[in-house]
């Protein structure tokens, strides 16, 4: 029996999709969700998760047995330096499963050839679909993740100083974002002074910052397995180019009302159309290079995206980001990025105190 009644829950939406197949059997691979299930972190292909109608097997590596069996009580712990998959499909046949799924979009070449050598049929990523709406444990979580990245925000803006490189206001934000609890940072720290701004996805250097500058912090940490992730943008110094506070009132303008738009029931498209509609009225649309938004969880980009190609329709419990930026090539560039939990309220800001 599961105590957690939000673990509970995840296995009963599995088996219920189970049925809907009519599968007697799962196997899952992928090791994020195995964290999802199992909240305890491996690394790629340390293991190998059967799900059945009534029991939850897990092929783990011999170190892992006894820390995943604390963790994962719910679930028969084997301890296995070999070929797990080979000692997955032996107990399939021992056990006589007909119908066994794997999530072919996650596997490996090899191995999934061999699961359909042995009668195992591709489903669809029932996890992935459930890991786009959070449950209130993991919004939790997220709340943490992301609250500490702001504290962090507030933290380092006033102690950034004229001379001072990318590279020490980084390790500055990891140290405490550390310090504070985070056992990662989401994804490299991106610290841009400068022309270096204009690059939405620029990769942290050892440019000082100048006594007028542009400045871009897009960042994030993970606490109890969640990721965070917000963005800011300011301009250093007190002699700011009129473009520059242009656009960076219309990006605001185009975060707050992106963050509106974002509601149980709105599609995706339309939250990245509000952002971009408003950013190419400004005359500004061929400067707005990427989409308004992702999905935040387990992974810093996962389902839904806020983007033109998506045809996900928000709701309740999914965590997205809203970041419409503009970047002036050689120049300057603003985004500005919440992390925002869809409720019944509408979008709720994570990314505050």
């Amino acid at each position: 029996m599961i105590k957690n009644p939000y673990v509970a829950a995840k296995f009963a939406a599995l088996r219920r999709f189970m049925r809907s197949q009519k599968l007697d059997g799962l196997l899952v691979t992928d090791y994020l969700d195995q964290f999802y299930l199992g909240n305890f972190y491996f690394y790629k292909d340390e293991a190998i998760f059967l799900i059945t109608p009534k029991t939850a097997y897990a092929w783990v590596r011999g170190l892992y047995q006894i820390s995943f069996g604390h963790a994962a009580p719910y679930m028969h712990v084997i301890a296995e330096d070999g070929n797990r998959v080979e000692a997955a499909l032996a107990l399939i046949q021992k056990l006589g499963l007909k119908r066994v799924g794997f999530d072919a979009s996650k596997e490996h070449y090899t191995s999934g050839t061999q699961f359909r050598k042995h009668g195992l049929v591709e489903v669809d990523s029932i996890i992935t679909a459930l890991r786009a709406a959070k449950d209130a444990q993991e919004l939790k979580h997220l709340r943490a993740a992301n609250r500490l990245a702001y504290l962090t925000y507030e933290y380092i803006k006033p102690r950034i100083k004229t001379g001072m490189t990318e590279g020490e206001v980084a390790a500055e934000m990891e140290y405490f974002m550390r310090k504070h609890g985070a056992k990662c940072t989401s994804f490299f720290t991106i610290v841009a002074f400068g022309e270096s701004t204009a690059d939405p996805h620029y990769e942290t250097g050892t440019r000082k910052l100048q006594k007028e500058d542009a400045v871009l912090l897009d960042f994030g940490c993970v606490v109890n397995g969640y990721c965070s992730d917000m963005t800011r943008s300011w301009w250093h110094g007190k002699k700011a180019p009129a473009e520059y506070t242009k656009i960076w009132k219309i990006v605001d303008t185009a975060r707050k009302q992106g963050i509106q738009a974002a509601k149980i029931g709105v599609p995706c498209k339309q939250v990245d159309g509000t952002c971009r509609r408003l950013i190419e009225r400004a005359g500004y649309g061929e400067y707005f290079t990427h989409g308004t938004g992702h999905g935040v969880g387990i992974e810093i980009h996962e389902n839904p995206y806020n983007n033109q190609t998506s045809s996900y329709v928000l709701k309740e419990g999914n965590i997205v980001t809203v970041e419409p930026g503009i970047y002036l090539p050689g120049k300057f560039g603003v985004r500005l990025e919440d992390t925002v939990a869809i409720t019944k309220a509408g979008a709720k800001i994570l990314t505050r105190k």
